[in-house]
């Protein structure tokens, strides 16, 4: 998929340096090249490479803050304790944005970019691994949840039981509350 960027290239603590800059507002993209090039003591990078890195930092901070609303527009709505739902949500989201990666490559594919077979076959393997552990994380997800739930009728039906003794009931009319009410 061609080679890294020149801001990809940069030492780490260039890139982190060249990082705290774009997110300083009083910083001008300009500025931010003029200095990044000063500390490395020579042209490293243009104003168009860090114009390109501010828009997918952009970007990503985006969807972040989309994903972060999502999932507090959710949990709002649905109470802290549906966080296996919102787990589900969060599944669904990363479906979607794989599917957005995958539909770039074919994209690129299409218009004559160059896309090595190795490159093509990393991001096949990381994509399956990322999907099966998804698939995964749903079914322990779910099992919890399952037990959750099963807890929860037991912990019922001891009340039930307890209090129905307590208040005179006899054992069928108990049986039948848990079985009417609890489904057991």
């Amino acid at each position: 998929m061609g080679q890294k960027s020149s801001v990809d290239r940069l030492s780490k603590k260039l890139r982190e340096r060249l990082i705290e800059l774009l997110q300083n507002p009083a910083v001008t993209q300009l500025e931010v090249v003029e200095l990044v090039n000063a500390e490395a003591g020579k042209p490293v990078v243009s104003k168009s490479s860090v114009n390109r890195y501010k828009q997918k930092l952009d970007k990503f901070a985006q969807k972040s803050r989309e994903a972060r609303e999502v999932a507090d527009a959710y949990i709002e709505k649905y109470g802290a304790g549906s966080r296996n739902k919102l787990g589900k949500v969060a599944n669904e989201y990363i479906r979607l944005m794989v599917f957005d990666l995958i539909t770039e490559l074919e994209e690129l594919k299409d218009s004559g970019g160059a896309i090595k077979p190795e490159t093509v076959t990393d991001i096949i393997y990381k994509v399956s691994r990322a999907i099966k552990d998804l698939e995964q994380a749903e079914k322990l997800n779910a099992e919890r949840s399952e037990e959750i739930r099963t807890e929860a009728l037991a912990e019922a039906a001891a009340l039930v039981e307890e209090t129905g003794k307590q208040n005179g009931l006899t054992a069928q009319t108990i049986e039948k509350l848990k079985k009417d009410i609890l489904g057991l």
